[in-house]
């Protein structure tokens, strides 16, 4: 039964986490021949349910209709800022405190009540724009 949860996983429609403005790296070797392959770049606009254009930081490339299953989120050192793309913190604006890669925690602190929240790597990545743009 232990290979169920797997399968279970994958047939879910997986929900779209892509947002303007947050850092991401590209994990797929297919796209452009696979010569993305690990770069990085900021989400320029999101097009669809789960598609976007990105802006790759070396070359200032644009790349049109990126899945984001091709995609990863980035997180950044410790202090950076970062915005939360899911979950029951979704939305959420603060500076990275910790990252536990064991355990797939970040720790973050809200940039407007101050709180700390404790939510799973794969829901947070790097804001890199400008936070009024989030009305902080």
């Amino acid at each position: 039964m232990r290979g169920d949860r797997g399968r279970e996983e994958q047939g879910k429609k997986q929900a779209s986490w892509l947002t303007s403005h947050i850092r991401v790296r590209v994990v797929s070797r297919d796209l452009k021949g696979g010569r993305l392959y690990l770069k990085k770049g900021e989400i320029l606009d999101v097009v669809g349910p789960a598609t976007c254009d990105l802006s790759l930081d070396d070359s200032r490339e644009i790349i049109q209709g990126v899945s984001q299953d091709l995609l990863e989120t980035v997180i950044p050192r410790r202090g950076g800022p970062v915005l939360v793309l899911s979950g029951k913190h979704k939305g959420a604006f603060g500076s990275l405190v910790e990252k536990d890669l064991d355990r797939e925690i970040a720790i973050v602190r809200d940039a407007d009540t101050h709180e700390l929240l404790k939510v799973k790597l794969e829901q947070v990545a790097e804001y890199m724009g400008d936070p009024s743009l989030l009305g902080h």
